[in-house]
């Protein structure tokens, strides 16, 4: 990747690194990821709804969510490591015709054989412990290190717009062509995202050795953990991401509480609502990809987190000035503007801070951590909604973000990149 270079006036050199735009293989590794969230989304979105339409078992829909808890629990630092040890462009490619294949049990799933189902998530999720990290461990490889965060906002945009394409895509699959629509739809995602990754012409052949120290890097995923401890920053940044998934999972029992109880909503006004955050993220990354070099992921954690406690302290108690949906649309589309920059900061610092060699590991490790604690946080307010109050349970979700945020200021700021990923 070459830089832009121009002569001042008074003869110093100014160097402006190109924008990753101009890069084919990010445009195909975005093109590629867009592709694949949006069949995510679907797949997300069109199984629940199946499996519950044809076995009207809330518990047999449930489960569906437990079993991919599990496989990120299990396998997320295994996945990472074996990102890690693998070239990443063949990595992809495999895993996403992997995913495309094993889709093909849901075609016998029906009122009274759901299992298939099951298998299907439980090969999806552990697939995606492999795909997501080696996703995240391309992304430096095609950028340079100064255009990482422009390089995460885009991909923050592709999100956002795939899932607003790709859950609305769901349940038109699901309701006008049933199982089989869902089917042929999401594993032409899949082909569709290995056919871009073998265009990539960058090396993603498993780096071995610190360009730095020269030293061996260490495989295996006790290795990767290690690395983590030693490192008090990333450690921190975890842990900091774990605290964060807590609210989340508060969240996502509280909010449908919140709608249906605060509001007297039902199930449109959980969609819209819901839905309309992706607006706000669309701007955000916007806004951050234009004026990258102002943020650091400290800085973009810092807001994101702090931002996220402001709006849903705001959210949590407007019903005691109105009850009007139009107010809770304003207010969870502008949640969207600093739940981009978290999103953006967390991939930025992961892939900055993450030793030479274990960006996999870090990750896969992340997304384990992360899920526990959504799933401890999703408990632990479906116990206690029961014996407290929902205002009391919603400010405490806003603090978890407030904590966060003064969390990531104080440990996280200053921290530099260690990785040459």
């Amino acid at each position: 990747m070459t830089d832009h270079v121009t002569a001042g006036d008074d003869g110093p050199v100014v160097v402006t690194p190109p924008s990753p735009w101009r890069t084919r293989d990010f445009r195909l590794v975005w093109t590629g990821g867009f592709v694949n969230d949006v069949g995510d989304w679907l797949l997300l979105v069109a199984l629940p709804v199946y499996v519950f339409i044809k076995s009207g078992s809330g518990a047999a829909t449930a489960t569906l969510f437990v079993v991919e808890l599990v496989a990120a629990l299990l396998l997320g630092p295994v996945g990472g490591s074996l990102v890690d040890r693998w070239d990443l462009r063949r990595t992809l490619i495999v895993t996403n015709v992997a995913q495309a294949i094993t889709l093909a049990p849901l075609l016998a799933v029906t009122g009274t054989r759901i299992w298939p189902a099951y298998v299907v998530v439980g090969a999806q999720a552990m697939l995606t412990q492999i795909n997501n990290p080696a996703s995240v461990a391309l992304l430096p490889r095609v950028v340079a290190p100064d255009q990482l965060t422009v390089a995460n906002a885009a991909n923050s945009t592709s999100s956002s717009l795939a899932r607003l394409i790709g859950s609305p895509l769901g349940g038109l699959a699901v309701g006008l062509g049933g199982i089989g629509a869902v089917v042929v739809i999401d594993a032409a995602t899949f082909l569709a995202v290995a056919i871009a990754t073998t265009l990539v012409r960058t090396d993603t052949s498993p780096i071995t050795t610190d360009n730095d120290t020269g030293d061996v890097v260490a495989s295996g995923v006790r290795a990767g953990l290690r690395a983590i401890r030693a490192q008090r920053k990333l450690r921190s940044l975890l842990l900091i991401e774990a605290l964060g998934q807590i609210a989340q999972g508060f969240f996502l029992v509280l909010f449908v509480v919140f709608i249906v109880r605060q509001l007297d909503g039902g199930g449109i006004e959980v969609g819209i609502v819901r839905g309309s955050m992706a607006v706000g993220a669309i701007l955000g990354a916007a806004v951050i990809g234009k004026s990258a070099k102002r943020w650091d992921p400290t800085q973009l954690l810092t807001f994101g987190y702090l931002g996220m406690g402001a709006v849903s302290v705001l959210f949590w108690n407007a019903p005691a000035v109105t009850t009007r949906v139009w107010l809770y649309l304003l207010l969870f589309g502008l949640s969207g503007i600093p739940g981009a920059a978290l999103g953006i900061g967390q991939f930025s610092a992961l892939q900055r801070f993450s030793p030479t060699g274990m960006l996999g590991r870090v990750v896969g490790t992340s997304g384990a951590l992360d899920a526990l604690a959504r799933a401890c946080g999703s408990l632990l307010a479906g116990i206690l909604i029961s014996h407290t109050k929902l205002v009391v349970l919603l400010d405490i979700q806003s603090t978890i973000y407030l904590v966060c945020g003064a969390l990531a200021h104080f440990l996280l700021r200053g921290a530099r990149s260690v990785s040459g990923d």
